[in-house]
């Protein structure tokens, strides 16, 4: 029977082993250094590009910071001028709302239309406000807020229903508007005689905890009138506010004494 020929033992030449070594890492390194020599020059100006690259990037975002951080230095003093009367504030402003700067740009021109208020151009202001409520670059919380304003400008000569068109999709409870808006909705919908349509929007806002307590006080008085329903807790404090019985009466004494005094 013939037997398998037998394998060398690598132990057996290390002599060989290592010439077969030094070949290996002369190939190595002569094949890294013909790579280096033929792109080792562009791998350097990729490099160098990348970081001048990132380096201007960073010069730039830093540029940005620093303006914004004046920007928001000369929009605050401008601000701050205003409560002064001073013409060169106003001056700034206009110039902030004619310019590009997003965010303070929509403010001063939200500014401009609360000045055209003060000065009594109820017109001009309104239209300013609704400007920039139709303008869907602005964003929507600053939209609905133009279009509050420029309803509570213009309510008393608007039409009741053109009010209700408007502010019925911000007189919900869980709208952040609820309160001011809904507001006006239950005065526009008795302004057209729609009592119950009235009564339904000052219950929703008399049951609302979000809204300030001055404006669920006021929702409930009005619910209250028009028959409509009223949290126990506002009702007890509604019950306080009227005099009891023997207040009313020594309240009569006091008037009958003062008449018959004079």
């Amino acid at each position: 029977m013939a037997k398998a020929p037998s394998i060398p033992d690598s132990n057996e030449n290390p002599e060989s082993d290592a010439f077969l070594r030094e070949v290996d890492d002369a190939y190595r390194t002569d094949r890294l250094s013909g790579f280096w020599q033929r792109y080792g020059r562009w791998i350097l100006i990729a490099v160098g590009v990348f970081l001048i690259a990132l380096a201007g990037i960073l010069w730039m975002q830093q540029e940005r910071v620093a303006e914004r951080g004046l920007q928001a230095e000369a929009f605050d003093k401008a601000v701050k001028g205003l409560d002064l009367g001073s013409s060169e504030s106003r001056a700034e402003i206009e110039r902030f709302a004619a310019s590009d700067i997003d965010g303070y740009n929509v403010l001063a021109k939200m500014l401009q239309a609360r000045l055209s208020a003060n000065d009594g151009d109820v017109a001009g202001a309104a239209a300013g406000y609704r400007a920039i409520a139709d303008d869907s670059a602005v964003p929507q919380p600053i939209r609905d807020l133009a279009l509050i304003q420029a309803v509570r400008l213009t309510f008393d000569d608007a039409e009741p229903e053109n009010v209700v068109a408007e502010l019925s999709p911000l007189a919900k409870a869980d709208s952040p508007w609820f309160g001011v808006a809904g507001e006006m909705l239950g005065a526009a919908h008795l302004k057209s005689g729609n009592e119950e349509a009235a009564r339904t929007v000052y219950a929703a806002m008399a049951g609302s905890e979000t809204i300030p307590p001055t404006l669920r006080g006021r929702a409930s008085q009005l619910a209250a009138m028009l028959g409509g329903a009223v949290p126990e807790d506002i009702a007890d404090e509604l019950a306080l506010d009227e005099p009891t019985a023997p207040e009313a009466n020594a309240a009569a004494d006091t008037a009958d004494i003062e008449e018959t005094g004079e």
